[in-house]
């Protein structure tokens, strides 16, 4: 089912999102009262403030809901996005967090530039751009893994905040995160957390390859878009829309690892609950431990109603 970009945001909620499943928007709704949350407001501070915020239309409101729910679900993800970078702004100035303050910082700078890369990819995705929506995506999954890792690790956090220069920024990038170094460390760290990530299974081979296919958005190549091929199959990289399925998924993942990799992240969540301030300046920082709820709940209806491999991830989201 095509959709197509509409300017207005002065629309309810689920206006937003025509066509989307009513089951998925009930259970949905259900997850966010349950917790005491305004969907409503948060989506206004957040999605809302986008630079390409608006709403879609359904080209055939007939067809499957199913790109529209991918559309729902990514922006579902970019809300938790949008509470972290709030919540480390927060806990920068807080004494005594369990993460070090470097680790928060760098978080925070990271989430800043992850917010950017969504804004931008929700625009390419509504109008259609693959080849750049697939160039930013794979640079939102290498800052994903970046993160994780800085959540772990609080000296590589501590390094990359003492960079000051660009050649010391791009000696840091060479050195701790080109050539999956990044995701290598989070996987490792993973095993040890008892959340056996499996470097040579199904997933790791869905991730390789939509890697290898993202790769030749940003490396010049002679080929014919996948979505132009003759004969292409359902299953198959779509471009934008797997790209933003992919997307979706990796933003998951960060917040279902966030917690997996030290029980330091979510109890510091928790302390900037009950410690911040209730000024609106600071409320969406408040309010990330139970957004992490939702999303983690999130990461298993995506792999249970995604069209990857068989729920990959499964097993090690509990």
């Amino acid at each position: 089912m095509p959709i197509r970009f509409t300017s207005s945001t002065l629309v309810p909620f689920e206006a937003n999102y025509p066509g989307v499943s009513p089951q998925l928007m009930a259970r949905t709704r259900q997850m966010w009262s349950s917790r005491g949350l305004d969907l409503d407001k948060i989506w206004r501070i957040t999605i809302g403030r986008f630079r390409g915020a608006g709403s879609i239309e359904c080209q055939n409101p007939e067809a499957s809901s199913s790109p529209v729910d991918q559309f729902f679900m990514f922006e579902q993800a970019a809300i938790w996005v949008a509470s972290l970078n709030a919540s480390a702004e927060l806990a920068i100035d807080m004494p005594h967090t369990r993460l070090t303050t470097p680790q928060w910082r760098a978080l925070h700078a990271l989430t800043f530039r992850l917010i950017e890369q969504l804004d931008a990819i929700r625009l390419l995705f509504l109008n259609e751009l693959p080849t750049p929506s697939m160039q930013i995506a794979r640079s939102i999954s290498e800052d994903i893994d970046m993160a994780l890792a800085f959540i772990s690790r609080p000296k590589l956090a501590a390094r990359f905040t003492e960079c000051e220069t660009i050649e010391e920024a791009n000696e840091f990038w060479r050195r701790h995160i080109a050539g999956g170094r990044a995701f290598k460390a989070v996987s490792e760290q993973l095993y040890r957390a008892g959340l056996e990530f499996d470097q040579s299974g199904e997933y790791a081979a869905w991730r390789k390859k939509v890697k290898a296919i993202l790769g030749t958005a940003v490396h010049s190549s002679f080929r014919v878009p996948v979505s132009h091929q003759p004969g292409t199959q359902p299953g198959q990289f779509r471009e934008t829309r797997d790209c933003l399925y992919y997307v979706t998924l990796r933003l998951q993942e960060m917040c279902a690892y966030s917690h997996g990799l030290t029980k330091n992240f979510g109890e510091d969540l928790k302390a900037i609950n009950q410690n911040a301030s209730s000024a609106s300046d600071g409320e969406l920082g408040r309010l990330t431990a139970r957004i992490s709820e939702i999303t983690v709940d999130q990461l298993r209806w995506t792999l249970t109603n995604g069209e990857v491999p068989e729920a990959p991830l499964s097993h090690h989201v509990h």
